[in-house]
């Protein structure tokens, strides 16, 4: 009886033991900070008890190693450790395992293996211009400082997002800054004229998975140009006593136009379909406007004018009163 109550029990406290170990240290990831830090962190489990870690790395391409212990269960920053100048050097190589040990034994993680340029991460740059390049229709030229602690030895990769300011949708391009370059500049183009822009930018070492946080968001805006063409629509009243007609004319600009885009006038000029010797012109500066013409058909024009030009002409045609 007691032999069979052992053969029972051996499996239970077996359980119980293996339970009481900590849990594997997984998911390790290291970022190394540039010229500040190394860090590296894992996914800890779940601990029922006190649980030290220690992250065991060798750098220097294998020759030397070191070590870094968070020494609470209980901290904010127990699965996170760092290393700091001036032991690390880079370019270099390393590997990373962390060690869980608490009362009741000690277990290891799978060793890991990092290149430092492959998980490097910068400052952001500082956009400090964006402005436009006056004769250059629809472009804005950013200019930005380069981070400080950024690798003299590597190329730089960035992605500048852009959006009007009453746009929430981000936009993107991205290009390559060669480590020699000292021309810190970049010229967007396809733009809308007259037009405000919100401009971001951030950067990444070439060979490094890790982008910088983005920069502090300037705001340039575009050249102004010639106006857009007008849209153009009319109201046709009953004819008057005297046979001439009402006719209300409305515009607006067309869609797409530039939000900030500066109308100083409109030019109108109108004639009878079948007789351009009769033309007549105005000139205004609202809407709308009101003609009073024969009771045959009519074509009216219009265009906006600003200081840069004109915009192109808009048509239309009045149709005769016995038109249907």
């Amino acid at each position: 009886m007691m032999w069979t109550w052992a053969l029972w029990l051996f499996p239970l406290l077996c359980k119980f033991s293996l339970a009481a170990l900590p849990a594997k240290p997984e998911n390790i990831s290291c970022v190394y900070y540039y010229r500040k830090n190394l860090t590296c962190t894992w996914s800890p489990g779940e601990e029922t008890s006190y649980t030290q870690y220690t992250v065991r790395r060798t750098y220097a391409y294998g020759k030397k190693h070191d070590n870094c212990t968070t020494n609470s269960s209980t901290s904010e920053n127990r699965a996170s450790c760092s290393f700091f100048l001036p032991r690390i050097t880079n370019p270099d190589n390393c590997t990373i395992e962390v060690e869980a040990q608490n009362a009741d034994g000690v277990i290891t993680s799978d060793m890991t293996y990092w290149h430092l340029e492959g998980i490097a991460k910068t400052e952001p740059p500082e956009i400090f211009s964006v402005k436009p390049v006056w004769g250059i229709k629809r472009m804005i030229h950013i200019e930005w400082i380069k981070p400080e602690l950024a690798p003299v030895s590597s190329n730089l990769k960035y992605t500048l997002q852009f959006r009007t300011v009453n746009s929430t949708s981000w936009m993107e391009v991205n290009f390559t800054k060669n480590r020699r370059d000292t021309d810190q500049t970049y010229n967007l183009t396809g733009l809308q004229a007259f037009t405000e822009y919100v401009i971001a930018l951030r950067c990444a070492v070439e060979e490094s998975k890790f982008w910088s946080d983005w920069s502090q968001e300037k705001m340039g805006t575009t050249e102004e140009e010639a106006p857009c063409g007008l849209e153009l629509w009319r109201v046709l009243k009953p004819a008057e006593a005297d046979g001439r007609r009402p006719v209300q004319l409305l515009w607006k600009k067309p869609r797409g136009a530039p939000v900030l885009e500066k109308i100083l006038g409109y030019n109108i000029w109108y004639f009878p379909e079948n007789n351009t010797n009769l033309t007549e012109t105005m000139n205004t500066t609202n809407q709308p406007l009101e003609l009073h013409l024969g009771g045959e058909s009519y074509w009216v024009s219009m265009i906006s004018y600003n200081s840069l030009g004109k915009s192109p002409v808009a048509t239309l045609r009045i149709p005769a009163i016995q038109e249907k």
